[in-house]
């Protein structure tokens, strides 16, 4: 493997998946029985928790087979150009001068972002969009995979 990277999750997610918790907890302290408000909170902090762990478990993974991004795989047979784009151009990447073609794999709380052209006439996508902490890194291990190929 020669690129390996998790997209965890911003700490303050964590605190507002507990502020989300507590505001649950009140409603529905307020309405129901104590041991029915209670197993309520539990469960809504159980699904909380399971999701952000779930979301934060994200992994992007470049090895001699394909990328992975997630449960996503592109084999690097299909991977054309690979541009890293950071701050502004990330941002137009995905905004203004976003391609509708595009399959978006991005994070909100990632700023840094890959650009990887899919050669394959047989996909609907034009590119990947992938949100990483490490652009530069990211397109140099893809292009590393494709020289050798």
């Amino acid at each position: 493997m020669s690129y390996s990277e998790r997209l965890h999750i911003p700490a303050w997610w964590i605190v507002l998946g507990l502020l989300f918790v507590a505001s649950i907890g009140v409603a529905v302290i307020a309405y129901l029985e104590l041991w029915l408000a209670i197993t309520v909170i539990v469960l809504t902090l159980i699904a909380v928790a399971l999701g952000l762990l779930a979301y934060s478990r994200t992994q992007l993974r470049v090895d001699s087979a394909a990328f992975t991004a997630g449960r996503y795989r592109l084999e690097h047979a299909y991977i054309g150009e690979v541009t890293p784009l950071e701050g502004e151009a990330a941002r137009l990447a995905l905004g203004p001068e976003a391609d509708h073609r595009a399959f978006l794999f991005t994070r909100p709380y990632i700023p840094g972002l890959v650009r990887i052209d899919v050669e394959d006439d047989a996909d609907p996508h034009s590119a990947w969009m992938v949100s990483t902490r490490r652009p530069a890194e990211l397109a140099a291990a893809l292009a590393k995979e494709a020289v050798t190929r």
